[in-house]
């Protein structure tokens, strides 16, 4: 998949999410931004797991006035990640997993643990 493609399937995932998420995303200007492949940073936290995205930024509840953020909060989705563990076989199963990594990454932002995230289906 061009990095084109994946831009548009990303915008067309925002736009299917629920409004309550996408509510939220805009309300708290949380950007979100697809980039052809995970930091070695992100790898190399994770060495043994499909990264699809990242929350990265200061936590809802945790901004304060004295804190300076430097990056603006965002979710980043990796084209590269998907296209392992799907390959170009089917594009709905690529739609769902954005979808569901979005959330997940919403979910970070409000401080939930990686384990609650996933308590929940996600």
């Amino acid at each position: 998949m061009e990095m084109e493609e994946f831009e548009a399937t990303v915008r067309a995932c925002l736009a299917g999410i629920p409004e309550k998420f996408r509510t939220i995303l805009e309300k708290e200007q949380i950007q979100v931004i697809p980039r052809e492949k995970a930091p070695q940073a992100v790898e190399e936290k994770f060495p043994s797991s499909y990264v699809f995205g990242v929350f990265a930024g200061v936590p809802y509840g945790k901004r304060k006035a004295s804190i300076v953020q430097y990056e603006p909060t965002r979710i980043e989705l990796y084209k590269e990640t998907f296209e392992r563990v799907f390959g170009n076989r089917n594009e709905s199963k690529v739609r769902d997993q954005i979808a569901r990594t979005v959330i997940h990454e919403i979910a970070h932002y409000f401080g939930y643990s990686e384990k609650a995230i996933r308590d929940r289906g996600y």
